[in-house]
Parts: structure tokens; sequence; C-alpha cells
């Protein structure tokens, strides 16, 4: 079935993935909702998209009622929502004992409870949609997968992972098309801050976010849940399907 015509709603707009997938989207003449708390770094996104039609709002995915106010807005402002791209999100590196609990709670409530915020606030208009309508969750390989000193994020991420293959059931037989996108370690604004990079980033270079965003939308209309843009991810998950150990194995190797 062909994809619906509609707003794309993107959170997270104001950088990064978000960023580009707001730029590639607009080349596209599509119309674009822009969500994001930095209201800043939404108008800078803005300025990027030239003529392209934007609705820019400033909304913390981690307050429900806003959530909701801005869906609503959206809807009024620029016209029903047909696609989401979830791609707000924090990280935060450091092992279990050192990371406080604070730092945990909030990597939950942004990067998970975020991801349900945006989905139970949006899925009435993506199931009005004339057509395939789009849910895309921006998780990460490491919500396949747990790597140290990164505890706390890819618990975040395997819970919108979770999240994202139930609600996926849920939805079987309606046209809304839930999809997880697992990308590897990004060459963005959130892992270029890191005052200290986590070791398993020594097993893999950095992918710019146009190389993510590119082959995500390249491979959107394929079968199959979870997206794995890259091939050393493929091979990760691959060979950690069928003999853990390996991969076990190689993540002791990267954290000496």
């Amino acid at each position: 079935m062909k994809r619906a015509a509609g707003t794309w709603v993107i959170t997270g707009a104001g950088s990064g993935f978000g960023r580009v997938f707001a730029q590639r989207l607009a080349e596209r003449g599509e119309t674009l909702a822009l969500w994001d708390r930095d209201a800043a770094g939404l108008e800078t996104t803005r300025a990027l998209l030239g003529s392209a039609r934007v609705h820019v709002q400033s909304v913390d995915v981690t307050d429900a009622a806003a959530v909701w106010h801005a869906a609503e807005s959206t809807r009024d402002a620029i016209g029903p929502v047909a696609h989401v791209v979830n791609s707000a999100g924090i990280l935060r590196v450091g092992k279990v004992e050192e990371l406080g609990a604070e730092e945990h709670a909030r990597m939950m409530q942004v990067n998970y409870l975020g991801s349900v915020h945006v989905a139970q606030a949006l899925l009435p208009q993506l199931k009005s949609a004339r057509g395939r309508s789009t849910l895309l969750f921006v998780a990460s390989v490491a919500g396949l997968r747990g790597f140290p000193e990164l505890a706390g994020y890819c618990a975040s991420k395997f819970a919108v992972v979770g999240f994202a293959q139930a609600l996926r059931a849920e939805l079987d037989g309606t046209d809304v098309d839930v999809r997880a996108l697992c990308p590897p370690p990004g060459d963005t604004p959130m892992v270029r801050d890191l005052a200290k990079v986590p070791p398993i980033y020594k097993l893999s270079r950095l992918y710019s976010a146009e190389e993510v965003v590119d082959a995500t939308l390249k491979n959107l209309d394929r079968r199959g849940f979870v997206l794995l843009v890259d091939a050393y991810s493929k091979l990760l998950h691959k060979v950690g399907a069928v003999a853990p150990g390996v991969v076990d194995r190689i993540i002791r190797f990267a954290a000496r």
C-alpha cells in the first residue's frame, strides 16, 4: 500500500538525526512539523529548510500533556499527521555504580516515556490517515545488545524497541507501519559533546547523520521491523543471534 499523504512530525528536530530527517523530507516536498525542547535549535533547522511548509513547536516529550497539546496544535496549524519520526533522545555514559540514579531515570524519561507519549498522542491521527502511515522510533544498536558503560542508555533503548514491537503487534491489521531504527554510533552533537566515549565505540567509526538518515529513508518501504543501516550492526546482530559468546568476547576486547 502507498504511504499516506500528510504531515510528518519529527521530534528531536533541533539537531542530529532529527535535523537531517527534516532536511531530507523537505527536499522531497513533504509538509513538516518540527518538535524539540530546544527552541533555538528548531529555528536553526527551520532556516535550513528554505521554502518548505513547516510548523515549529517547542515541546518537551517527557511532558505528556504538552505532547497531546502539540499533536492537536500541529493538526490545526498544518493538517493531519500521517507520519512520525520520533528522534528525541539523550545519552549518558558511565559505569553503573558511577552514574547517578537521576541520570538513569532521565534517560528512561526522555528516551522511553517520551516515545510512549508521542505514540499515544499521535496514534489517533495516524490511524485516520488515508493509506499507510509511519511510526518510526529512533532507538539504537544499543537497544539490541547491552554494552559496558552504556547500561542506562541500553536499558532505555531496549525499552523503546520492546514498546515498538508490542505496539506493532497491537496494530496488526491496521495501516500504521511501526518500525524501530537501530543505528550505529552517530557523529552527532549528542555524541560529540560527551566528556567520555564508551569503549564499544572503538569498534566502529562514527556514522554521519546523513548516512544514517539516507539509508533509513531508502529502506523504509522494505519489509521488517528493525532497521539496521550499516554492515557492522547487521553483522553483530546476526552473530549475536547464533553465537552470542563471540560477541561477548568482542565486547570484552573493546573494554580493555
